[in-house]
């Protein structure tokens, strides 16, 4: 779609973004040219005192990382991978369409590594953020609870990036391993109108004495594509927009199932994720609002 093409008056709760799964497996810059407008980041926290940063990678040595490759940065800090976004965008003059980043947890924020207090954990986290793009390049929850919680338009976001807070939904890992404790807490603030630089997605399989909490309040939700589809105009009423997995996993591989199900046939969610954004299937199945 064409820059003139862009549905710019759409309210962004029913915008439809290519979206890519583990962005950092790949050149970033050559994903935002391609028009891909969600990303996803895996964020550990491992090392966080040693470096006072936050590390994005998803599995063991950070094989899957794919620095220095076509404009990504030299090393994982979330600093310079979210610097890389403020980068692209100033390059752009800010003429684009919002960038959602989902960061998911393969750490907790609130753990062992946060202590003895918590300038390590979540305080941290918003510090890394607002150092890296700074409150203008941030569409955050607190501006949007200072819209009495109502979405803006994709023109009105336009040049900004919002960052969602998510975990691992196919498992007992969003609350097992702190996950959900920590975008609980991060939730909490939130609601109370402090630290509320991201904003925070209830996962389908949450599990926990406060999963309904969650639920209730988090503005965002991370589903199977299915269930985003039964629910969709209940998202739409409540102004929640959806991340699904576009791509089945099986046997431990990536395997493409979905493509033949499109926008005619009922499917929808605002963020479908997959390894294959630049595969004519994918930019095909779903009537694209960039």
């Amino acid at each position: 779609m064409e820059k003139d093409e862009v549905n710019w008056d759409v309210p962004y709760h029913q915008a439809f973004f290519k979206t890519s799964h583990n962005s950092f497996n790949m050149s970033v810059r050559k994903q935002l040219n391609h028009g891909v407008r969600g990303l996803e980041y895996d964020i550990h926290d491992s090392r966080i005192q040693k470096l006072g940063d936050f590390e994005v990678y998803h599995l063991p040595r950070h094989v899957d990382a794919a620095i220095n490759i076509d404009g990504n940065p030299g090393d994982l800090l979330l600093s310079n991978w979210l610097k890389l976004l403020r980068n692209w965008s100033d390059e752009q003059s800010r003429e684009h369409a919002p960038i959602t980043l989902f960061i998911e947890f393969k750490d907790s924020i609130v753990d062992e590594n946060n202590e003895p207090s918590e300038l390590y954990g979540i305080k941290r986290l918003n510090q890394v953020i607002l150092d890296a793009l700074s409150p203008d390049y941030l569409y955050s929850h607190e501006d949007f609870r200072h819209e009495n919680k109502k979405w803006p338009t994709v023109r009105e976001l336009k040049g900004r990036v919002l960052i969602v807070l998510t975990s691992y939904w196919g498992g007992y890992w969003a609350s097992s391993e702190g996950g959900f404790e920590s975008r609980l807490q991060y939730l909490n603030n939130c609601l109370e109108g402090k630290d509320d630089v991201c904003f925070v997605s209830w996962i389908e399989e949450d599990k926990g004495d406060q999963k309904d909490f969650m639920k209730e309040n988090a503005r965002f939700w991370k589903c199977s594509i299915e269930l985003s589809t039964k629910h969709y105009e209940e998202n739409v009423n409540l102004q929640r927009p959806t991340r699904v997995d576009y791509d089945k996993i099986r046997m431990g591989r990536h395997i493409k199932t979905y493509y033949e199900k499109n926008y005619e046939n009922g499917f929808r969610a605002n963020f479908l994720a997959t390894d294959s954004i630049y595969k004519e299937e994918y930019n095909k199945v779903f009537p694209w609002s960039v």
